[in-house]
């Protein structure tokens, strides 16, 4: 069950609460009650003080030991600058004012910790350089969103696209899901199960022919894994793909801000760099924070695990565009957020105590400086800045990612490195 681990940070408290105390307040809150009752047969505030003790007694006496338990808790922890986190639990022994009346309150603080030596942090931090082939690739990429299919008379060849209508069979038997007319296919892409695309290349419009596959173990239908299929395939055409010439027509039609292919190649390669870097960037803060949080597995708040792994399972339910209020438990489970949850929280403790600790502050100038920076990624930079700074809520965002940076090159500075050399799709694809 979520939040049943125990840990240093569980505390239990035992308070009592007395009967006289308790009786006079009783007896005021009774009082009142007369005051404002409506009770049938009576008019309104004259009902004896039997009868409103008969009809509210149970409810005010409740309510005012849990009034009373809560007062003598927060003067307790208010006096001895006890840091409580979370909601307490009260515990009271009995409901009853004729005697004092003891009870527990179980309760979480926050954690007291000193920080692991900075020089035991250590972590690989990617480097990686952008070179000719990654530039080339982009714009083949680009060229190929702006290709048109020709159909040949030829037989199919990797990088074609083919139009095949297919159905297949499991022990002579058709298969569900296995069958599909029109079928646009790109050959290379890998996009079907393999052996499928290997197989119907070379063959041309018109031609017809049987192949076997094997599905892969991890297949998600149960009943076809790691099994042996055929597949009829019927080829129905075969185009090619025209790549558009580099002329005014078509970086026109880019909205890329170009105007020849000197320019567009120039384009590409700045728009990777920035890329690379940002990739980079946050990367190597994602492994720097990881390390910190390995070095210090201090004790964290259950309380505080669970806000966020709520938070966490609003996020995802969003995400997917579902109603957070119509959510069901065992949609998006919340122990699934648990070791995420866990390892977030613990950062934002550890961060902000490495802050407090080294007095690590945004000064203006760098604020200014990486808000002008976003700046340059808009039509209109000033407008953005004027935003911004019009913005209260986007300001201190913008603060908090500028903060972070700081904690991230401060942990850098002080830990140890190792280089580790990536390409351009390493980088830009890691998670």
């Amino acid at each position: 069950m979520f939040g049943t681990k125990k840990n240093n940070l569980e505390k239990k408290i035992k308070l009592s609460i007395s009967s006289t105390q308790l009786k006079s307040d009783f007896k005021s809150r009774l009082i009142s009650q007369q005051s404002s009752s409506d009770l049938k047969g009576f008019r309104k505030g004259k009902a004896p003080l039997d009868v409103i003790e008969k009809y509210y007694g149970d409810q005010i006496k409740q309510r005012l030991i849990m009034d009373k338990m809560g007062d003598l808790f927060y003067k307790k922890i208010s006096e001895e600058n006890i840091p409580v986190v979370g909601q307490p639990s009260f515990v009271p022994e009995s409901f009853e004012i004729d005697k004092d009346i003891k009870f527990q309150v179980l309760y979480e603080v926050y954690p007291e910790f000193s920080l692991s030596r900075m020089s035991s942090l250590s972590f690989k931090k990617p480097i990686s350089k952008l070179n000719k082939e990654d530039i080339e690739k982009a714009k083949d990429l680009i060229l190929k969103r702006y290709s048109k299919a020709e159909p040949i008379e030829k037989t199919s060849e990797n990088g074609d696209l083919v139009k095949i209508d297919f159905e297949g069979f499991l022990d002579g038997e058709k298969f569900e899901g296995g069958e599909a007319k029109d079928y646009s296919l790109e050959l290379g892409a890998k996009t079907m199960i393999p052996g499928f695309e290997e197989q119907i290349i070379g063959m041309k419009k018109d031609e017809l022919k049987d192949i076997e596959v094997i599905f892969p173990e991890d297949y998600q239908a149960e009943n076809l894994k790691g099994k042996k299929v055929v597949f009829k395939i019927n080829m129905k055409e075969v185009s090619e793909m025209k790549l558009p010439e580099l002329n005014e027509e078509f970086f026109k039609n880019l909205n890329m801000d170009v105007k020849n292919e000197s320019e567009f190649h120039e384009k590409i390669k700045n728009q990777l760099q920035i890329d690379l870097d940002s990739s980079l960037k946050t990367k190597t803060k994602q492994r720097i924070f990881d390390a910190f949080e390995t070095a210090n597995q201090i004790d964290i708040p259950q309380s505080m695990i669970l806000a966020e792994a709520n938070n966490l399972r609003k996020n995802s339910a969003q995400q997917m565009g579902l109603e957070i209020e119509k959510l069901q438990d065992d949609q998006f489970p919340l122990e699934t957020f648990k070791e995420n949850a866990l390892k977030r929280v613990r950062l934002g403790v550890l961060i902000n105590k490495l802050i407090e600790e080294n007095d690590i502050k945004v000064d203006n100038d760098t604020l200014k400086k990486e808000i002008e920076q976003k700046s340059k990624s808009f039509k209109d930079p000033d407008q953005y800045v004027n935003w911004i700074y019009g913005n209260e809520d986007q300001l201190k965002n913008i603060e908090s990612l500028v903060l972070e940076d700081k904690v991230a090159m401060y942990l850098e500075e002080k830990s140890k490195s190792q280089n580790e050399e990536l390409s351009f799709e390493e980088v830009v694809s890691m998670g």
